[in-house]
């Protein structure tokens, strides 16, 4: 059976590109490795709701799995019907016995990885290298695994017929054949490199460019760079994002926020003062009579994405002295305000 990637992430079909990622953002944070060091669960939900997320945050996968409830297209045996394919497919499984384009080409498993990056990566945006280890295919057998030669089960074909009693009487249904695992041959002569695995494992080194404004929990999917298969495709590498928190600015989509201390002077006053923000400092004029909490927004300067620019919001709060002079005691009393 397929799994339900709506369910996954508590959302449904009718949830927004918006609504999806706010949702992913949400549990991958829950059950993200680092905050649940010791939990296996823990780490295959992590799995499963990035999984979720990297199908349904993809325009074409998301309609493949609303269409055939497959996120590669492929027709599910209790959805929607669309040809003679899909009827050998509910009754028969495996597809049209006589269609060799049925035959699905294998794929290699995704490899999943995760980096950190600070804020100011995120706004200035930022090359990364990493390392890390996949299967690649075998140099010394091609691929292959040894020599082989051709599977007595099938005949070369990958694929047997079974025959099964069911209420319309007797039906062949194809499968794939259990000899060669549908390779369509077997090995006599494994490969001494790879021990007749047709793959080998390897450190990679990767560099790529992470976008500006990028969010705790996105992925980044580079396609062909995860483990090779024999006879196959190789799947992909999925990069996670992590943001670290910083000390002073906190994001809000593309908004930047920090709080500044003013004195009380300052603040019945007025006075400019030099702020900082992550594009470098500015200087702002505190007008007399501004509020503690009172929000201040400074346009275009928080993060980018794309044509979109946030801005930066700063709000304001009173600086109290810790340590204060009887000369200013007598001062601060003196005041009737």
């Amino acid at each position: 059976m397929n799994k339900n990637y709506y369910n996954i992430l508590g959302v449904n079909k009718e949830s927004t590109d918006k609504d999806i990622k706010k949702a992913y953002r949400t549990l991958s944070k829950k059950y993200h490795p680092d905050v649940n060091p010791d939990s296996p669960e823990s780490e295959e939900k992590f799995k499963e709701i990035a999984d979720a997320y990297s199908v349904l945050s993809n325009k074409e996968k998301r309609e493949n799995f609303d269409a055939y409830g497959n996120p590669d297209g492929q027709p599910n045996p209790f959805g929607r019907s669309s040809g003679m394919d899909d009827i050998f497919s509910s009754f028969f499984g495996g597809g049209n016995p006589f269609n060799d384009q049925n035959r699905k080409q294998a794929k290699g498993s995704d490899i999943r990885v995760s980096i950190k990056l600070s804020i100011g990566e995120i706004f200035e945006g930022t090359h990364k290298k990493i390392k890390y280890k996949r299967k690649v295919s075998c140099s010394t057998c091609n691929s292959t695994g040894g020599k082989s030669i051709m599977c007595g089960g099938c005949g070369g074909k990958g694929i047997v017929m079974q025959v099964h009693n069911t209420p319309l009487g007797r039906i062949q249904r194809s499968v794939i054949c259990p000899r060669c695992s549908g390779n369509g041959n077997n090995i006599v002569d494994p490969c001494k490199n790879c021990n007749g695995q047709a793959t080998v494992t390897k450190e990679e080194v990767l560099e790529f460019d992470v976008p500006t404004g990028i969010s705790d929990g996105e992925v980044l999917l580079v396609k062909d760079k995860g483990n090779s298969t024999k006879g196959g495709k190789n799947g992909d590498l999925i990069i996670n994002i992590t943001e670290v928190p910083h000390e002073k600015f906190h994001r809000n989509g593309l908004d930047i926020h920090q709080r500044i201390k003013i004195s009380y002077k300052d603040l019945v006053l007025g006075s400019p003062t030099e702020i900082e923000t992550l594009g470098g400092k500015i200087r702002l004029n505190i007008k007399s009579g501004t509020q503690v909490g009172h929000i201040l927004r400074v346009p275009n300067k928080g993060l980018k994405r794309g044509n979109q620019l946030g801005d930066m919001m700063i709000e304001v709060w009173l600086d109290i002295p810790k340590e204060i002079t009887e000369e200013n005691k007598k001062l601060i009393e003196s005041l009737n305000i």
